[in-house]
């Protein structure tokens, strides 16, 4: 992952990155028990649950992606908004950079 997407939790043109409380609440709509898959996941992951990082994101969307079926689909949903959101995290801190030394960035 882009160590870009570590330095803020805020919104990158309106795109919030997404957390480990995101991935358990995408199981709540998808299958039965959610809470007990997330146990689950958590299990297989070798995460706490508490973690902050992008890393851990990432590592519980390939959990998620190796547990097929609805789990899978919540994990292709949120591997999609980590890659925005860290590309996007990447383009706004290049622009930055760039206007800083008063280049403008090329089309």
């Amino acid at each position: 992952m882009s160590n870009v997407a570590e330095l803020t939790d805020s919104s990158v043109y309106g795109l919030r990155r997404p957390t480990l409380g995101d991935a358990q609440g995408s199981l709540r709509g998808a299958v039965d028990n959610p809470d007990a898959v997330w146990a689950e996941l958590l299990t297989a992951s070798g995460l706490t649950g508490s973690e902050k990082t992008t890393d851990a994101v990432a590592t519980m969307i390939k959990a998620m992606l190796g547990r097929g079926g609805g789990v899978a689909m919540c994990g292709s949903a949120l591997n999609i908004r980590l890659n925005a959101y860290s590309a996007l995290a990447t383009v706004k801190d290049m622009i930055a950079r760039t206007a800083t030394v008063g280049l403008r960035p090329a089309l």
